[in-house]
Parts: structure tokens; C-alpha cells; sequence
């Protein structure tokens, strides 16, 4: 088949772009003939693929956002194609990845007479309001139910539009099976840090730190006793700049305890050698990053409104309510730090859990569902 793919930004470590690539990968595996639409590319191409950049001048997002949705549109009226899988909302797509939450369910907790002025507000709801609405054919690959639910509730979408895409870890990220490997692994992680066996390491994987509440984690780690803290190493891995809170960490006193390392290309040796992932998210529409650790045997801590918390739950993690309490996140990694045997429990819990989870065929299965879907429509 001949398929086009759209995506406003590429870059080699965000959670949208380890799925879009994984897609694109499966569907040239399956030799069908994709073009690429894109506004902006960093890092290399991925092979066997053909590229179109779509030009875009515009002073904010917003308007970058609408004039990539016009231009992408014209090009595909231009040339033919089976079918137009997206990756960011927009009209004309006759399949949608849905990483991200509903805009309009954050929009109404903002000022009811901004959402009426706003014209960004507006431009993102349309885009939004084009993918979901009750009588658009698009179909969606979403993560989570609760997700799903909220799509609903605001648009209507019908039932059978919708296909939910299993928990998904790259091959690569996966754990290796021998014991002695994975402690290998661990000194290596520890020796590369310089911290000792004894030492707490915390992980944190993200590619927006405000959004994904690095904030909050710095917070929670300066609350705890001085003795505490010098029992800890805190990383952060991810496509972002650390600005203010670099500035934090040292007003913490916790300057000489954490690592931004930026894009990390050896998740998998991180996630072996740690022993908790914290992830205090604002927002989360699933967090890839999650299952991630759980396939590789590591205790978790989330928000409440991640969409794979329950996820967590099931394999032992903790799971902070929702809204969230500061106090509540400071306390909980205390009280942990406080019983190091717990990470020993967590961690086996997490083991026995991950047994149970296809973490491996998620662009398999969405793949064959898009195939499905296309015959379908064709039909």
C-alpha cells in the first residue's frame, strides 16, 4: 500500500517519536511504500522511507500548527494515497495516533472568556474537533480507556472508531536474561555515575521536565533529612534544557546528587542499574516510559493521572492520588528511603507482574489493525 505518515516535529528520544518510528519501521518491514510529511527533523532519516518537508514560517506554534495542517492537506490532494496516518491532530487523517490527552478537557478548567478570545484555544480545539468528531471517519489508535473516556465524553466519538494499542517496549530496552549480566550492567551504570552499590538510584526519563513534573521530584528530594539525601543519586534523562531547574537543584542543596544526561541512547542500562523510577507527571496520556520500567523489573512512582498507572499498580508500583499532594509524594519516598528492603520487594513484585505483559508486539498489532482498517474502508 501506499501510505502517508504526518508529524509536525521528529527528534530520536520523545515518546510520540519512539512510536512513530516503530510504525514506520513495521510498515516498510511489511513493504509498504510511505512518505513521510514533517515540518521539523532532527537526527537522521530513518531508511527505506521517501521524506516532504513541509515549509513552515510562523511566529508561534499555533500558527505553525495551522499552516502545516493547510500545506500537508494541498500535498495530499496533489497525490494519491491509501491512507494518511497522523501523529499530531489535524483534518484529513484517516488514522490517528492519539498520544497526546484532550485538549479540550484541559480547556475547560482555563477562564471561560479566554477560551472565547484565545486564538490558540480555538485553533487546537478545531484541529482537535476534526479528528473526533461524531461524524469524522477518522479512526483512532489511543492508549488507556481512561484516555478513550474522555474523548468521548467531549466529542461523542463512536465505539467502533476506536483501537487500543497494547503497552509497547522496544526490543532493545528489554532486559537481558542472565542474572549476571544484569549486576554487570548495574556496576557499570554505578561506576559511570561514581556511586556505590549502596546508593539510591532514581531515574526519571522524559522529554518535557515541567510537564513531566521533574519539579516536583527535585521538591520531594529536598525535603528529605540531610542523611537521607546523601544516600541518593538522581537522573535525569531526556530532550530538554534544565534552565531553572538546574537553579533548584543547587537552592535544594542537591546540586552534587543529580544528573541531566539529555537524550539517553542506553535506557535499558539505566532502568537495569536503578532502583525506582519516579515520574510525578502533570500530564501523561499512557507513559511508554513507564512500561519500560516494569519490563525491565524497576519499582515505579506515578501521578495518578498517568494512563498507565493502573499499569503501575497491577505490577506493584505506587501510584500517588490524584490531584496531587507535594506532601504526600515527599512522604512516600521517605518512608521508602527510610526501608531499603522495600526496593527488594517492589522489585520482585514488578519481575512476577512483567511476565504476564505482551510488552513486545504493540506495532505489530496496531499494524495490522491499520491494514485492516484500510481494506476495510476500500471494501
Amino acid at each position: 500500500m501506499k501510505l502517508a505518515f504526518t508529524i509536525f516535529k521528529y527528534f530520536p528520544f520523545g515518546g510520540l517519536q519512539l512510536d512513530f518510528k516503530r510504525l514506520l519501521l513495521e510498515g516498510l518491514r511489511r513493504g509498504h511504500e510511505i512518505t513521510v510529511l514533517y515540518d521539523r527533523w532532527e537526527g537522521s532519516f530513518i531508511e527505506g522511507a521517501k521524506y516532504e518537508k513541509i515549509p513552515v514560517l510562523a511566529i508561534s506554534n499555533r500558527m505553525k500548527a495551522q499552516i502545516f495542517e493547510k500545506k500537508a492537506n494541498d500535498f495530499l490532494k496533489q497525490h494519491h494515497f491509501d491512507a494518511v496516518i497522523g501523529f499530531n491532530r489535524m483534518k484529513g487523517l484517516d488514522i490517528y495516533f492519539a498520544a497526546d490527552n484532550c485538549f479540550r478537557e484541559k480547556s475547560v478548567r482555563k477562564n471561560p472568556l479566554i477560551k472565547l478570545v484565545s486564538p490558540r484555544y480555538k485553533t487546537y480545539e478545531q484541529m482537535e474537533h476534526a479528528v473526533f468528531k461524531k461524524d469524522a471517519p477518522t479512526r483512532i489508535l489511543y492508549l488507556t480507556e481512561q484516555q478513550k473516556a474522555v474523548y468521548q465524553q467531549h466529542y461523542g466519538t463512536q465505539e467502533e472508531r476506536f483501537f487500543e494499542v497494547p503497552p509497547g517496549v522496544d526490543p532493545s530496552c528489554m532486559p537481558p536474561d542472565d542474572p549476571e549480566e544484569r549486576k554487570q550492567i548495574r556496576r557499570k551504570i554505578r561506576t559511570q555515575f561514581g556511586i556505590s552499590q549502596e546508593t539510591v538510584l532514581l531515574v526519571q526519563i522524559c522529554s518535557s521536565f515541567r510537564t513531566k513534573g521533574v519539579d516536583r521530584s527535585l521538591k520531594a528530594l529536598g525535603a528529605l533529612p540531610e542523611p537521607l539525601k546523601q544516600k541518593i543519586c538522581y537522573v535525569i534523562a531526556g530532550n530538554d534544557k534544565p534552565g531553572k531547574l538546574a537553579l533548584l537543584a543547587e537552592k535544594l542543596n542537591l546540586a552534587d546528587k543529580i544528573h541531566f544526561i539529555g537524550g539517553c541512547n542506553y535506557v535499558r542500562d539505566l532502568l537495569t542499574g536503578a532502583d525506582l523510577m519516579i515520574h510525578p507527571a502533570r500530564e501523561e496520556a499512557a507513559g511508554n516510559v513507564l512500561a519500560e520500567a516494569i519490563a525491565n523489573h524497576l519499582p515505579v512512582i506515578c501521578s495518578g493521572n498517568c494512563g498507565y498507572a493502573p499499569l503501575v499498580a497491577q505490577a506493584g508500583g505506587k501510584v500517588l492520588t490524584n490531584p496531587f499532594s507535594q506532601m504526600e509524594f515527599s512522604h512516600l519516598l521517605e518512608d521508602l528511603l527510610i526501608s531499603p528492603e522495600m526496593f527488594a520487594e517492589l522489585k520482585a513484585e514488578a519481575a512476577a507482574n512483567a511476565q504476564h505483559i505482551d510488552f513486545l508486539h504493540r506495532a505489530e498489532k496496531t499494524f495490522d489493525y491499520i491494514e485492516e482498517s484500510i481494506q476495510h474502508a476500500g471494501n
